[in-house]
């Protein structure tokens, strides 16, 4: 499997869906999101700003920032780590294309909460570093993608659409392998210590097919990688 650039942040391709235009994403609503699941996000997160342009990348819907950061893929920018550390959270206005349902919108903000309490050291879940940057991105993103997983099943977002489901378990599938190859290259052993953290992607995958879905979005544009 060759590696692939990852960064920490929600990964995607833009979907371009002809004629039609993304809602505007406004901070505030944002924020209104984040306090409707977790009360105490304002722990980790200090504020949530526009990104440099209206225009999401193509690598990110959004991401966390050290405060006085603004763009989440420059190294600069890297957001604080350790015990009560706070991050900024950049948005973008398009970042949610027209079909998204309103239960993926919570899973991004519940996505993002998740690395901020995770840098800042409030799971009971390692903070680790490998000394390898693509190996870190894969273990903290596979976490935070098993976390919305996991409570997608849950029903805490609400429905989701069949492709938003598929997207959620092929990004856990993507980082989880990702990790998973590295620490088998490095020290096979570590697995026993690291996985009790990561469940494997086809038992969370067979729970998902029966999981409550959302109207099926139009079919238009390129799938989500």
């Amino acid at each position: 499997m060759r590696w692939r650039p990852l960064i920490v942040a929600v990964c995607l391709c833009p979907l371009q869906l002809a004629g039609l235009r993304a809602a505007e994403t406004t901070p505030e609503q944002m924020v209104s999101m984040l306090a409707s699941l977790h009360p105490d996000y304002g722990a980790y997160i200090s504020s949530v700003r526009y990104g440099p342009t209206r225009l999401h990348p193509a690598t990110l819907y959004a991401g966390l920032v050290r405060s006085g950061g603004l763009d989440p893929r420059d190294p600069d920018h890297a957001p604080a780590t350790g015990r009560g550390a706070t991050n900024v959270l950049i948005i973008y206005a398009d970042m949610f294309e027209p079909w998204r349902s309103q239960g993926w919108r919570l899973l991004i903000a519940d996505h993002e909460y998740f690395h901020a309490r995770h840098l800042a050291r409030g799971f009971d879940i390692p903070l680790a570093g490998f000394g390898v940057r693509r190996a870190d991105t894969a273990y903290r993103e596979a976490l935070a993608w098993a976390w919305v997983l996991s409570r997608s099943l849950q029903g805490i977002y609400g429905p989701l659409s069949d492709r938003e489901r598929s997207e959620v378990s092929s990004r856990y599938t993507e980082h989880y392998e990702a990790f998973f190859e590295f620490v088998s290259e490095r020290q096979a052993s570590a697995w026993a210590h690291y996985g009790r953290f990561l469940p494997g992607p086809e038992s969370l995958i067979r729970q998902a097919s029966s999981a409550p879905t959302a109207a099926t979005p139009p079919p238009a544009g390129p799938a989500t990688r």
